[in-house]
């Protein structure tokens, strides 16, 4: 999967449970989270906006956490577990704070657990401040609990 960076104030959404991605304007947003307010909840599990920052944000209702490039469990017991304690909800990509390799695991609104792990980046300019990456490559596990 692949996350785009939008231009201007439109944001690019992933949801791990369909899956898929989506672009929204910055007022098509505003109303999905007016209707979340009401009891609808937003679909996606994390938002990339603002071209000059770069932010990839965890949206509410969800937990997720930061793993090192260098942890090798690909167990969805682990993954679960690191994720309930949580730890990440933003990363501001123009920083380049997410390099390739790293893990994240996030409980959907849903209730799924997905293993998230960048791939790469296409794009943006990691030597100069306010270049994020234009695309955040992803291979996603999803796990879904048992009934």
């Amino acid at each position: 999967m692949s996350l785009g960076l939008p231009p201007g104030s439109d944001l690019g959404t992933i949801d791990f449970d369909a899956p898929g991605t989506h672009r929204y304007t910055d007022d098509e947003w505003a109303v999905l989270e007016e209707r979340a307010d009401s009891g609808s909840p937003v679909e996606a599990d994390l938002t990339y906006r603002q071209s000059f920052y770069g932010i990839l944000t965890l949206q509410n209702g969800r937990n997720a956490a930061q793993l090192q490039p260098t942890d090798p469990s690909e167990k969805a017991e682990d993954c679960a577990r690191a994720a309930r304690v949580g730890g990440f909800t933003e990363a501001k990509m123009h920083e380049w704070d997410l390099p390739a390799k790293t893990v994240l695991c996030v409980v959907t609104d849903k209730g799924n657990i997905a293993r998230v792990v960048i791939t790469g980046f296409i794009g943006g300019d990691s030597g100069t401040t306010g270049e994020p990456p234009t695309q955040i490559g992803l291979r996603v596990t999803l796990w879904k609990p048992r009934a």
